[in-house]
């Protein structure tokens, strides 16, 4: 068709192709926007538990496992691809952690489902130090510890990877 046209006519053609692309590109980046500001807005990252999981007396270091409530009130499924945070016991920094899922496919990560929440259990493991003996003993004979997470969480949804900061302090 495009060779039965005249010069005139090629050209119409090609700024209406070269509009409408630039069109959609628009649409997607507006409900990229929205869909952003919804997710800033509407999801939330809490501490739900910690509780020690593992001690290793011949290296000094406690595994414990950190329950990351992921609250979300969109009307979007999203889910969580990376979640990077800080760790503090009783004021003390005892660490920082990266867990990725970015090698999981979307469909088999755990889906936070719309008006929903889910619990997303993460191992972190941090050694002992004179600065933390008094609330590391706490912890092994089953005391609580304040425990303070702070961080940043990748959330995905179907069109946006969306960086969400949290911080929480739990006692338990």
């Amino acid at each position: 068709m495009l060779l039965t046209l005249g010069r005139r006519g090629k050209l119409v053609v090609i700024g209406a192709a070269i509009t409408l692309v630039m069109m959609i590109f628009i649409a997607g980046w507006l409900r990229t926007l929205g869909e952003t500001e919804d997710v800033l807005k509407n999801v939330r990252i809490e501490i739900d538990g910690v509780s020690v999981k593992s001690i290793d007396w011949d290296n000094n270091k406690m595994t414990v496992t950190i329950g990351f409530r992921v609250f979300n009130n969109t009307d979007k499924i999203v889910t969580l691809s990376k979640i990077e945070y800080n760790v503090m016991l009783d004021g003390v920094n005892v660490g920082r952690d990266i867990k990725t899922y970015t090698d999981v496919p979307l469909v088999g990560r755990a889906p936070i489902y719309s008006k929903g929440s889910t619990v997303l259990p993460q191992d972190f493991t941090f050694p002992y130090s004179d600065e933390i003996k008094d609330v590391w003993n706490r912890l092994i004979m089953g005391e609580t510890a304040e425990w303070r997470v702070k961080g940043s969480a990748d959330i995905e949804t179907a069109f946006s990877i969306i960086s969400l900061e949290f911080d929480d302090t739990f006692m338990g």
